[in-house]
């Protein structure tokens, strides 16, 4: 008989202190704090240099689906499932208004706090213009697309909206006379997120159920670029326009880096393990924040410099839909520590 072989049993070697790489830390002298809505109808308040969920803001009765935060005056609005907005308080954690008038999914929504209006787009076809002073709807801008609108961007300076449906097709308007400039088409299935070049510019990017992201000239209408890297539907995008970068993510739980003017990924981040439904980003620091969906329903803090993750952010219990990080309190640590000469300073012993 054989003898039977003995399985051998790799030892591990056990690293000492100084031979782990330690990495920087990414929020030096801060403490920058993010909010994020879920299908848990919850909004919660997180300290990112922690991971911890300082509060939880209650109020919605379905899913939240979008938000913006103005972090300077401490308010947010948040638009719901349940058809309606939200405005609070949140350094108290107070609800301060809820607005109604939509008939459907609120899909998207931008804000300018400076005038202090939102826009929402909603499932129900049609686009509202919010002042949040009076409290009231001041404009409703109705069948604006064939089917539910699913997002939005802004130029509020020159009054300029790019709008996506499930209807195909992307919309170009003019907020003040509600007229539309141009139809963006080209994509064959939902359009789910839209970002347009603000002051302006002349571009445009949207992704789509057809798993393409497409670069537009608002000018002439026309698609300059249309990429296929992502397997599965385009879900959300970002876009720095001084960089000529993107960030998209997908169902197919991946996040794509773009560099926009060759048309061609540059990085991936990968983990999560669940549909990517937001993002926000510090284009400055090179970080962003994700959101993930079913089997998930966590948000990741990444450093775009290496794909690495830095850490993971639990405590929603259904998929996560929309954040807002405060990054500018980032930034302004960083000035303080150049200003008192902390930073980069060195060892004269």
């Amino acid at each position: 008989m054989a003898a039977k072989r003995k399985k051998s049993k790799e030892k591990k070697k056990v690293l000492e202190p100084w031979e782990v790489e330690e990495r920087p830390q990414m929020f030096p002298g801060a403490a920058p704090r993010m909010l994020s809505g879920a299908s848990d109808a919850t909004l919660r308040l997180w300290d990112l240099s922690t991971g911890n969920c300082d509060r939880v803001f209650a109020g919605h009765k379905m899913q939240v689906t979008c938000l913006a935060v103005d972090w300077k005056h401490h308010r947010a609005v948040s638009g719901s499932a349940d058809h309606t907005m939200m405005y609070w308080d949140v350094e108290n954690c107070v609800w301060l208004a809820t607005f109604e008038g939509h008939t459907g999914v609120i899909g998207a929504l931008d804000a300018h706090f400076e005038t202090q209006h939102v826009l929402t787009v909603s499932y129900d076809k049609s686009m509202r213009l919010w002042d949040l002073t009076r409290g009231c709807c001041e404009r409703v801008f109705p069948d604006i697309h064939e089917r539910p609108i699913c997002a939005i961007s802004v130029d509020w300076r020159h009054g300029r909206v790019l709008t996506g449906s499930t209807d195909e097709k992307i919309k170009y308007w003019e907020l003040g006379t509600g007229q539309c400039l141009q139809v963006l088409e080209g994509h064959t299935g939902p359009v789910w997120a839209v970002s347009m070049e603000p002051d302006k510019g002349h571009h445009a990017i949207s992704g789509s159920v057809d798993r393409h992201v497409m670069l537009w000239d608002l000018r002439s209408g026309v698609c300059t670029r249309a990429m296929l890297q992502h397997q599965r539907p385009v879900t959300v995008l970002t876009a720095d326009w001084d960089t000529f970068q993107a960030l998209t993510g997908s169902v197919d739980r991946t996040i794509l880096l773009w560099d926009l003017e060759f048309g061609e990924p540059i990085a991936k981040f990968e983990g999560h393990s669940g549909t990517i439904n937001c993002l926000t980003v510090d284009w400055l620091g090179r970080r962003f924040c994700s959101g993930a969906g079913h089997g998930d329903n966590a948000l990741r803090l990444w450093d775009m410099s290496d794909c690495y993750c830095e850490r993971e952010h639990e405590g929603h219990t259904g998929p996560v839909w929309t954040a807002c990080v405060d990054w500018e309190s980032a930034h302004d640590a960083v000035i303080a520590s150049r200003d008192l000469g902390l930073e980069g300073e060195e060892d004269d012993g």
